[in-house]
């Protein structure tokens, strides 16, 4: 009972959680995005001005598929938001489910908030300090490096947040372990500028749109994962407490 419950209260938080990223990200990542797609070379410009045959450092590859502008590009985020919203609601629905095991009462609004800014600094902002978003056009290391890295941290820095509030006074210095582990290793980089335009005036534009767009991608995320914990922590109380 419990488990299908938390099944169909994902599936709902994921859809609002969905509708509320794909939103934020039309009205203040897009036209980022879009400014910076407007400077990008294509790969034989970028081989002719660097002078390299293009091999160096992150190749824009024409041949490969994208989804057209407009309608098909907005439909793919939002499919993709739907199915990560989904995942991570029933991720926090599940831990709330874990830490209330040994306890009684329902979880609180602030409780609901600290829920979120979890997932918000695990999933988020930790691998944000090591890898921050990208706009098209940077160079950047092997994409199979770079998740790998990401989601090694994102798993370290959640442990570490979980040990901090679960475990025993004794261990929870373990969790700081935890938390520095990723950084020490360090994120995947390459000795290589972050934008490879041959002008001048261009690459300082670029650097101000990405500046622009992590700023504008920690505040939309933020605001998803405080909504969405505030969303599960009401669905978890209205609907899977009272069967435990």
């Amino acid at each position: 009972m419990i488990f299908s419950r938390i099944v169909y209260s994902s599936i709902l938080l994921g859809i609002v959680g969905g509708l509320l990223l794909t939103g934020l990200q039309i009205a203040s990542l897009n036209p980022i995005i879009f400014a910076a797609e407007s400077y990008q070379l294509s790969a034989d410009e970028v081989a002719v001005e660097s002078g390299d045959g293009g091999h160096s450092g992150h190749e824009h590859n024409d041949d490969a598929w994208t989804p057209a502008d407009g309608l098909e590009r907005t439909a793919y985020t939002l499919l993709a938001n739907l199915f990560a919203s989904t995942g991570f609601a029933a991720m926090l629905l599940a831990l709330m489910c874990l830490s209330r095991l040994t306890r009684e009462g329902k979880i609180s609004w602030s409780q609901g908030s600290l829920w979120g800014l979890a997932g918000f600094t695990a999933l988020f902002l930790a691998p944000a300090i090591g890898l921050p978003p990208e706009i098209p056009g940077m160079t950047a290391a092997a994409i199979e490096h770079r998740q790998i890295w990401w989601a090694l941290c994102a798993l370290s820095v959640a442990s570490g947040l979980g040990i901090f509030a679960f475990a025993p006074v004794r261990v929870k210095a373990f969790g700081l372990l935890f938390l520095v582990s990723p950084y020490i290793v360090g994120a995947p980089q390459v000795d290589a500028p972050r934008f490879r335009h041959p002008d001048p005036s261009v690459v300082q534009a670029l650097v101000d749109l990405h500046q622009q767009f992590i700023l504008g991608s920690a505040l939309a995320n933020l605001v998803f994962w405080l909504v969405l914990g505030l969303a599960s922590r009401f669905a978890f109380n209205r609907w899977i407490s009272v069967f435990r």
